[in-house]
């Protein structure tokens, strides 16, 4: 129905009374207004009621409700409760509206008389005042209240409700608190926890990095030990030649020559001759058996990494040879006979037209120094053979690379270019002596397992 206070239809159980866990006691109503209100103007007048004439009464002390139904006394009990709810409904709402403002401070501030209304609010003891039925068969019920009693019941009830709902109320905002509170101490643990967590992190990553920091002061000691012990090594720069191979480096003037010579045979072993510019070198070498040419080649060689690193220096070299193994045997007999080494030039063309042994190969070199040991490691591969070798300064700090000493060990695969005894594998030894830097140094090697040498080099 339309009311805050009356809520009507179907007949329902009598709940009278309230229950005392939501509304404080019993009620009923006819604790408070007793009996119901008979006057005289309810009196009926020549055996018809007044009301049932004129369907409508007014009165200064009494709320009316008039029900009519020409199916049943029920249907018109109905109709006379829905009428009273109508007549009544204004003052219940003022009534209400009157408490909540008085309570405002102790209420939500969205609460509002349709939040009234929603609760059990039902007066379950209106009772029927008269009955009437007319000679037609026509069903009359009327409802009657005084209203300074009515109006005291409905403040009553109102304020009661009203009690139970700031109570639940109360309720809710502690449980609600209690909840926030939980949730609140809660998020503090994970939060002291996740906090936790990360500076158990941060303390890890700081101990890293400590330990980070002083790893890169003793690294920048070690270093600062090896350049003061070893200054004077770290100033040599490793030379362009091994035994009978070339190193990752190239020489610093324009143009080197060089000489193999067999002091027991008293013959010419190597003969060899280039030019270099910037980071580039070409040479040519001839070998012979006494004195007897075999074997040439042609280098070109290009460093690309000249000697970099602050300790531990690296120079990388890669290069192109092309080269006869061997001359045919027609060929071999016209360099035999006198003046033979005359006729190179065109025993050469013969052999690269109508090539014997004639072959070409890429070739990569790399050298690393080491001034712990005062050593350069050196490596060399192509085709032929793979070379290792290292060159030790046993004076590095009184006479730089005035001497050094040569140990190279070689695989050698093409057969053109083993000793005698067909070794694939051989160690070489040699003494350097540098007599002018850069201009001329001599060499006594021990090569081929079998021969001592005497190597000269001129540069200019």
């Amino acid at each position: 129905m339309g009311t805050c206070l009356i809520a009507w239809g179907n007949p329902i159980p009598d709940t009278t009374k309230f229950d005392r866990s939501v509304h404080g006691r019993p009620f009923d109503l006819e604790e408070f207004i007793g009996t119901t209100v008979i006057d005289d103007i309810l009196s009926p007048q020549n055996g018809t009621p007044q009301w049932v004439k004129t369907e409508e009464l007014s009165s200064d002390t009494l709320y009316y409700g008039i029900g009519k139904s020409t199916e049943s006394q029920e249907a018109a009990d109905n109709d006379a409760r829905l009428s009273f709810a109508q007549h009544v409904e204004v003052s219940v709402q003022s009534i209400a509206t009157q408490q909540i403002e008085e309570n405002k401070d102790r209420l939500d501030e969205n609460y509002s008389y349709e939040s009234l209304v929603s609760t059990n609010m039902n007066l379950r003891s209106i009772k029927i005042t008269n009955r009437h039925i007319s000679t037609d068969s026509t069903f009359y019920s009327l409802i009657s209240y005084g209203k300074s009693t009515y109006h005291r019941l409905v403040t009553q009830e109102i304020q009661i409700s009203l009690e139970a709902n700031i109570r639940q109320q109360e309720l809710e905002h502690q449980a609600t608190e209690a909840l926030r509170a939980d949730s609140l101490r809660h998020k503090i643990t994970m939060d002291s926890l996740a906090l936790g967590r990360k500076q158990a992190v941060i303390d890890s990553l700081d101990h890293i990095l400590k330990m980070e920091e002083a790893r890169l002061r003793q690294d920048q000691d070690r270093v600062k030990l090896i350049k003061s012990q070893s200054a004077a090594f770290l100033k040599i720069k490793p030379r362009y030649q091994l035994i009978d191979v070339p190193t990752a480096s190239t020489p610093r003037t324009w143009i080197y020559v060089s000489g193999r010579w067999n002091p027991d045979t008293e013959a010419i072993r190597q003969l060899k001759t280039g030019i270099s510019i910037w980071l580039i070198s070409a040479e040519a070498n001839v070998w012979a058996t006494e004195s007897v040419i075999d074997q040439t080649d042609l280098m070109l060689k290009l460093q690309l990494l000249p000697e970099r690193g602050e300790v531990y220096k690296v120079s990388l070299a890669f290069g192109w040879v092309d080269y006869l193994s061997a001359f045919s045997q027609a060929n071999r007999a016209r360099l035999q006979e006198s003046g033979g080494h005359k006729k190179l030039i065109s025993i050469v063309e013969d052999e690269l037209k109508d090539p014997y042994a004639h072959a070409s190969s890429f070739f990569v070199t790399g050298t690393v120094g080491i001034p712990q040991m005062n050593n350069h490691l050196s490596m060399y591969l192509d085709k032929r053979r793979i070379s290792l070798a290292n060159i030790w300064y046993p004076f590095p700090r009184n006479m730089g690379d005035a001497i050094s000493i040569i140990n190279q060990l070689d695989y050698i695969s093409s057969e053109y270019y083993r000793n005698r005894f067909d070794d694939k594998i051989q160690w070489q030894f040699g003494i350097r002596i540098i007599a002018i830097p850069d201009r001329f140094a001599t060499m006594i090697s021990y090569e081929d397992h079998e021969v001592w040498m005497l190597n000269f080099e001129f540069q200019y």
